[in-house]
C-alpha cells in the first residue's frame, strides 16, 4: 500500500506548494495570511482527518473478522458523521474567526485571512467527506482508488488556482474557492464508485441512515484522533500568538515556509504510517500479533532510513529550496533567515516521521487516546516554553529560541511515543496469548 499512498501524498503536498507559490506572487500580506490561517484550516479539517483514521481502522478490523456487512455500515456512517461535524465546525469558525484574529494581533491582514477561509468554510462538507471517503477506501484495501481521488483533487486545485487567483482576478479568495471545488468534484467521483458497486463495500441511500452503534465504533478511534487534531489546531493557534510577539506576522511566515519542506520530505513516513494502520488493524482483527509486529518494524526501519537521507538532502540544498518560495521582491529579503530556519528544522524530520509510525501502531490497537493525551501534554509543554522565549525570558533572541525549543520537543516526543507503542503492544500480545 506504500507506493499509492506516497504518490497521493506527494501530489497533495505539491499542490500546497503550488498554492503557496501563486499566493507568494500577491506579496507579503497574502503570504502572511495563508500562514496565519493554518490553525483555522486544521480546525476545519480536524473532523475529516480524525474520522478518516477511525474509518480505516474499524473497517479493516471488521473485514479482518470477515464481517463485510458491518464494515459497509461503518463506512457509510463515517460519512454521515463527517457531514454532521462539518456543519458544526463551520458554524464555530464563522463565530470565532474574527475575534481569534484580534487575539493573534493580525489586524493588518484580517481581510486577506477572511478572503482565503470563507470559501472553504462554506464548502467544508465536501472537503471533510473527501478525507473520510479516502479512509473508507484504505480500510477495504483499495489504496489505488484512494490515491485516485486524492490526485484528482490536487490536480484540479493546481489548475483552478491560477485561473481563479489571476485570470478571474479573485486574489487569495480564488485559492480557497479552488480548494473547495476540487474537493467537491473528487468526492462525487469517489461516491460514484460505491453506488455503482465498483468497491468491495457497498453503499446505497438506505445505508446512510444514522446508526448510533456504528457511529460509536468509528468514534472509538476517530473521536480521540479528532480531539488530537483539535489539540494540534489549538496549539498551532496559540504558538502563532507567540510568533507574532517574537517577530510580528513575518515571523509566522518564517516558521511556516520551512515547515512546508519538512512536510514534503516527510511524505515517505506518512505513507508508511498510513499503510501500517489498515494492515495492523486487519491483523489485530485476526489476533495475529506476529504480523502486527512485523508490519511495525518494517515501517519503523524504512521510515528511519528514508527520513535521515531526506534530512541530509534538505540541509545541503536549503538555500536553493527556499529561493523557490521567495521570488517576489519583498519576500527575497527574508531568504537568509528562512534558510537558517530550514537548516535547523531538519533535525526533527526523523523523529517526526517515527512519531507517526508509533501513533499508527497505537491507533491500530484502538489505543487512540494515548496519542491524544500525549500530544496534549507535550503541546502544553511546548507552549509554555514558547511563551518564555517570546517574552525574552530565556536569554536568547525570541524567535530563535522558539525554533530551538521546537526542535528539542519534537525530537523527544518521537522517541517517547514509540516506547509507549511498544509497551502497549506487549501488553496486547500477552492478553491475546492467554
Amino acid at each position: 500500500m506504500f507506493f499509492p499512498f506516497l504518490i497521493a501524498f506527494a501530489i497533495v503536498e505539491a499542490n500546497q506548494f503550488i498554492d503557496t507559490f501563486w499566493i507568494s506572487g500577491l506579496g507579503t500580506a497574502s503570504s502572511s495570511a495563508i500562514s496565519t490561517v493554518v490553525p483555522f484550516y486544521v480546525l476545519l479539517m480536524s473532523a475529516g482527518m480524525g474520522i478518516s483514521v477511525g474509518a480505516t481502522t474499524t473497517v479493516a478490523f471488521r473485514l479482518g473478522r470477515n464481517e463485510k456487512e458491518e464494515a459497509g455500515r461503518l463506512a457509510s456512517n463515517a460519512l454521515v458523521l463527517g457531514a454532521m461535524f462539518s456543519v458544526l465546525i463551520s458554524a464555530i469558525l464563522l463565530l470565532v474567526l474574527d475575534p481569534a484574529m484580534s487575539v493573534m494581533g493580525v489586524d493588518s491582514i484580517r481581510i486577506e485571512c477572511w478572503n482565503y477561509m470563507l470559501p472553504m468554510i462554506l464548502m467544508s462538507t465536501p472537503m471533510i467527506c473527501l478525507l473520510i471517503l479516502g479512509g473508507n477506501l484504505r480500510g477495504e484495501g483499495a489504496a489505488r482508488k484512494s490515491t485516485i481521488i486524492q490526485i484528482s483533487a490536487a490536480v484540479l486545485n493546481m489548475v483552478l488556482d491560477p485561473l481563479f487567483i489571476y485570470i478571474c482576478g479573485m486574489g487569495i479568495m480564488g485559492a480557497g474557492l479552488a480548494t473547495g471545488l476540487s474537493s467537491l468534484i473528487s468526492l462525487i467521483i469517489g461516491l460514484s464508485w460505491y453506488f455503482s458497486g465498483r468497491t468491495l463495500l457497498k453503499m446505497d441511500r438506505k445505508s446512510f441512515k444514522a446508526d448510533r452503534k456504528m457511529m460509536s465504533e468509528v468514534l472509538t478511534v476517530g473521536g480521540p484522533r479528532t480531539a488530537n487534531e483539535l489539540i494540534g489546531s489549538a496549539m498551532t493557534f496559540i504558538q502563532r500568538i507567540f510568533f507574532v510577539v517574537a517577530g510580528g506576522t513575518t515571523a509566522v511566515l518564517m516558521y511556516n515556509y520551512p515547515w512546508r519542506f519538512i512536510s514534503l520530505f516527510n511524505l515517505p513516513g506518512k505513507a508508511f504510517e498510513s499503510s501500517l494502520i489498515p494492515v495492523s488493524s486487519a491483523a489485530y482483527g485476526q489476533s495475529d500479533t506476529d504480523k502486527m509486529w512485523s508490519a511495525y518494524m518494517y515501517c519503523f526501519k524504512l521510515t528511519l532510513m528514508v527520513s535521515i537521507v531526506a534530512a541530509i538532502v534538505i540541509f545541503v540544498f536549503a538555500e536553493p529550496l527556499m529561493s523557490i518560495m521567495t521570488y517576489e521582491e519583498t519576500m527575497n529579503a527574508l531568504l537568509p533567515k528562512l534558510v537558517w530556519c530550514l537548516e535547523l528544522s531538519v533535525i526533527i524530520l526523523p523523529f517526526m516521521a517515527l512519531r507517526g509510525v508509533g501513533a499508527a501502531l497505537l491507533q491500530s490497537m484502538k489505543k487512540a487516546k494515548i496519542p491524544m493525551y500525549f500530544d496534549l501534554f507535550w503541546g502544553s509543554v511546548r507552549m509554555v516554553l514558547y511563551a518564555m522565549s517570546a517574552y525574552g525570558l530565556l536569554g536568547v533572541d525570541p524567535f530563535d529560541g522558539i525554533i530551538y525549543i521546537m526542535v528539542t520537543v519534537y525530537s523527544l516526543s518521537g522517541v517517547i511515543i514509540n516506547a509507549l507503542a511498544i509497551w502497549e503492544f506487549k501488553n496486547l500480545k500477552r492478553m491475546l496469548s492467554v
